[in-house]
């Protein structure tokens, strides 16, 4: 939920100064805490929100001086501020460089902030996934599923708490991007606390209250396809920060909601509706405690090929999400910080077959998620550690059926209702060894039972180096165990899958070995970063697709691999509010085996890898923001990929190239107006063509939109 920032307070010749005044404010709202430095000059704040922050030091005899940071849940950030001796007249060293890496951690991250979600093209849509595949290397959508770094197992986390889910892939945002007021993507050398997905961890910090006194965002907007949506957010904090809430509704509708599987779009329709709520009290200022609500539920028509609508093919899919949790934690002069979350968590997926299909398929697929995440962290010396605990139990009831209605007589329904549990323990030490070298080390243990038990303890380490004039040099070796989720078939359905050649075999969980190294270079304000990863798999967790829909049925392959290059270039505020940024992947995603879990008839090839579904090459996403004149600003995403597995591979498809503009303008503080074009070419491409585990799809088509943003107080 929190990171940690140490302020170090020195003079001009490296001593400290000890009983200096520290601050610490967010950049975005009036969240602000301080503290008084010790005798080493020291100033800790255990309990700090990811996101953007102005540190500042005071002492009698100094200039104040000020340093922006930016923090990261689970870590310790250092701050090193250097005060002048004072002048004649009072003043303020502002340093020139925000402090972008975390000198300490041997994470692969990435901060994605209000301000950018907002202007980014797509970015801040109900549902969009363009917050993360804007930033993050390797992530796309394919088949409305985020994949990322070469697989789909990824994980959602809200203020550092995880969202359990036993479902391998996610379709769309779990949270409404304008509800997020920052957004830390991990990708590589995860510590023990931060799970099992080695995919990518998602961790969204929502918007609280402390932007305003009783403000309000309202916001409206429409576009082709028929297209139209509607958002309502409210805010509110008391004197003295004791008291926080934020609450929003969200409405849309569309003509195109689901990725096309024809040209033109056919049998598409799609429509949602979501709220969400938070609220932070503080009674003490050791104490605080955070509530979290969020529904949702989500309407699309399945689409159809022209074969399909030409015999009046009528599928539907239902998908509803709840979420609820209550966080409290605890902070000490000891350096202690204690965290308990206690959550429910409720998805479901509905695929509802149109009673005049020739074969009627139905499948109703949902789990209720109970349990806890417990994190203690102490801060001591050389050392901060975290131990603790997450923990869930699911109830899983599906009900799957098939009827045909060519007088054949066939009738099958299959009903299931299963228990499963997941219990995982963690320990994790972040050691200061050096002024330039940090070592992380972590163990997590976890044991998975449901219609099978199996247990795993995956060990973790990184260790983080100061290059003095180049940055961190960053290594880790992870290992990894993600559960299986706990469907299975048996019964009429299972007899029936046998006839048509599919066969069923149960899913044991993925297990990944990961080597990666990275290289994080400050340079005049830019942030830019490099890592090469090498992921090694056994039951590597692929999926079959339900029709041309977004609902999937899990399988595991033997073995796999993910080889890759990344990079990141971010830019500080340029001329006129310029600012650059790229997200950039080589990649191999592979597997090897034979299909050791699931229902498929897939044949792999007889020796030697091939390529998975979501296989390309080469992706890029590259992007620029500027601010013009009288309250006018610009932003565009260009997004290159080399090309998508052509059927079952080994070829792939041709490369492909697209480009999303946004342009608005700022009419005083209260009123926004946006052009959103994503697809400006309207070009056209396949994404997937008769593969296997996806079947075919092509690339979004052009989408035009406005949208007016109104804020006021109430």
């Amino acid at each position: 939920m929190f990171g940690t920032v140490r302020v170090l307070a020195r003079d001009q010749q490296g001593l400290a100064i000890p009983g200096a005044d520290a601050t610490i404010r967010a950049s975005a709202s009036s969240w602000t805490q301080s503290a008084k430095t010790n005798g080493d000059g020291e100033a800790v704040f255990p309990a700090v929100p990811l996101g953007q922050y102005v540190v500042s030091v005071s002492s009698a005899g100094f200039d104040t001086a000020e340093r922006t940071v930016t923090v990261a849940a689970n870590a310790v950030t250092p701050v090193a501020v250097s005060l002048k001796v004072a002048g004649l007249a009072q003043s303020v060293e502002v340093a020139a460089e925000a402090q972008t890496i975390n000198p300490e951690s041997s994470r692969t991250e990435t901060l994605v902030q209000r301000a950018e979600i907002l202007r980014e093209p797509d970015a801040d849509r109900s549902g969009s996934m363009a917050m993360i595949t804007n930033n993050a290397p390797g992530a796309f959508v394919m088949h409305d599923h985020l994949h990322s770094r070469g697989g789909h197992g990824v994980s959602w986390q809200i203020d550092g708490v995880p969202v359990p889910n036993s479902n391998l892939a996610s379709v769309g945002s779990q949270f409404d991007p304008k509800d997020v007021d920052s957004l830390e993507i991990d990708r590589g050398g995860l510590s023990a606390n931060y799970g099992d997905r080695s995919y990518g961890v998602f961790n969204v910090v929502p918007r609280s209250g402390f932007e305003g006194h009783r403000f309000a965002d309202l916001a409206a907007g429409a576009g082709n396809f028929h297209q139209a949506h509607g958002y309502l957010g409210i805010g509110d904090h008391a004197a003295g920060e004791r008291f926080a809430y934020f609450a929003s509704v969200s409405a849309n509708r569309t003509d195109r909601g689901l990725e096309r599987v024809d040209v033109p779009v056919l049998h598409d329709d799609g429509a949602g509706l979501s709220g969400f709520t938070s609220m932070i009290v503080v009674p003490h200022p050791t104490d605080q405690f955070r509530i979290i609500g969020l529904a949702r539920t989500d309407r699309y028509q399945v689409p159809n090929i022209g074969a399909q609508q030409a015999i009046g093919i009528d599928d539907r899919e239902v998908a509803n999400d709840a979420l609820a949790s209550v966080t409290w934690a605890r902070t000490s002069e000891a350096g202690w910080l204690v965290t308990a979350s206690p959550y429910y968590h409720f998805n479901r997926g509905e695929y509802i077959g149109g009673a005049g299909d020739p074969l009627v398929t139905n499948d109703d697929r949902g789990s209720h998620y109970v349990g806890g995440f417990v994190n203690v962290s102490l801060s001591r010396g050389r050392h901060t550690v975290h131990v603790g605990t997450d923990s869930f139990g699911e109830h899983y009831q599906s009900t799957f059926a098939l009827r045909a209605n060519d007088g054949s007589g066939l009738s099958l329904r299959e009903d299931e209702r299963l228990w499963a549990t997941v219990v995982s323990l963690f320990a994790d030490d972040t050691f200061r060894a050096a002024p330039w070298l940090t070592i992380n080390t972590g163990l997590r243990f976890e044991r998975f039972a449901g219609t099978l038990a199996e247990h795993a303890t995956t060990p973790r380490l990184g260790a983080a180096v100061t290059v003095p004039r180049v940055g961190i040099l960053r290594a880790s070796y992870s290992r990894y165990y993600q559960h299986p989720q706990v469907a299975t078939i048996e019964g009429p359905v299972l007899g029936f899958a046998l006839q048509e050649g599919l066969g069923f075999l149960p899913l044991h969980g993925e297990r990944d070995e990961i080597w990666e190294v990275g290289l994080g270079i400050p340079l005049r304000g830019w942030t830019l970063d490099f890592d090469a990863f090498h992921n090694t798999t056994h039951n590597l967790v692929d999926h079959e697709v339900l029709g041309n829909s977004n609902l999937l049925f899990p399988l595991t392959i033997d073995n796999g691999r993910v080889r890759a290059f990344e990079s990141t270039v971010r830019s500080p505020s340029l001329w006129h509010g310029l600012r650059l940024r790229s997200a950039f992947s080589i990649e191999s995603a592979q597997g090897r085996g034979d299909v050791t879990g699931g229902l498929t008839n897939f044949k792999p090839p007889s020796a030697g890898y091939f390529y998975l579904d979501h296989d390309q090459r080469v992706t890029l996403s590259a992007g620029a923001q500027i601010t013009i004149a009288r309250g006018f600003w610009a932003s565009a995403t260009v997004l290159y990929g080399s090309g998508f597995l052509r059927g079952d591979g080994p070829d792939h498809m041709p490369k492909h190239t697209t480009a999303d503009v946004a342009v608005g303008r700022d009419i005083g503080e209260k009123l926004a107006l946006r052009l959103t074009v994503l697809n400006v070419a309207d070009s056209l491409y396949l994404t997937g063509i008769e593969n296997s585990f996806a079947g075919t799809h092509y690339a979004n088509p052009r989408d035009v939109a406005v949208q007016l943003r109104y804020k006021f107080h109430y």
